[in-house]
């Protein structure tokens, strides 16, 4: 963690690290550039510092996209199932996307195939009944996503965070289970 956001390391395909971190533009808008940012104020984390001064870039410039909101939205919008990320962007601390994108799409997929092989299932039916389920898997998590973002934003919330987790490992497994929700099923 750094003042003004976070940052997320991953090792991918052929050892090399995917890092990924999200500043709030109040943390940002002072500097010129993401290069004096990143010198400025994630180097203050020991640990960001030398994976940044240990690695190599792979493309020429640094990929981004700013004006993002993890605020949340309803799984189905006029008549609309959404999936993934369509149903509220999914926050970082609240684990893999993609799989939650499949998740969504297991549902949709069972629930709209349900419906037509039953002419008695209405429309209305499906939608609430894909609400419900969403709700149901993702909902909980997402807030819990929002919740420690906002946390880790202010300072003293963040140190007494960390430090808790640090000393209660328990803690961090709990929160990991309440951000990043149980394995889908696959049947039998």
């Amino acid at each position: 963690n750094f003042d003004g956001g976070y940052c997320g390391v991953s090792t991918i395909e052929e050892n090399k690290l995917n890092v990924c971190y999200l500043a709030s533009y109040d943390s940002f808008k002072r500097f010129k550039d993401i290069e004096n940012y990143r010198k400025q104020v994630l180097y203050k984390n020991k640990f960001l510092r030398d994976i940044f001064e240990h690695s190599r870039m792979i493309f020429e410039t640094p990929l981004t996209i700013s004006q993002i909101c993890f605020d949340s939205k309803e799984p189905v919008f006029k008549h609309i199932i959404m999936i993934g990320d369509t149903a509220g962007l999914i926050h970082p601390l609240c684990g893999n996307g993609m799989a939650m994108a499949i998740h969504s799409s297991k549902i949709a997929a069972e629930l709209i195939t349900e419906f037509s092989r039953n002419k008695s299932i209405s429309r209305v039916h499906l939608e609430r009944e894909y609400t419900r389920q969403w709700k149901k898997i993702f909902s909980g998590r997402l807030f819990a996503g929002r919740l420690l973002s906002a946390g880790f934003n202010h300072t003293g919330i963040r140190k007494l965070a960390l430090g808790t987790l640090t000393k209660f490992p328990a803690l961090l497994t709990k929160t990991i289970q309440m951000t990043h929700g149980k394995p889908l099923p696959i049947p039998q």
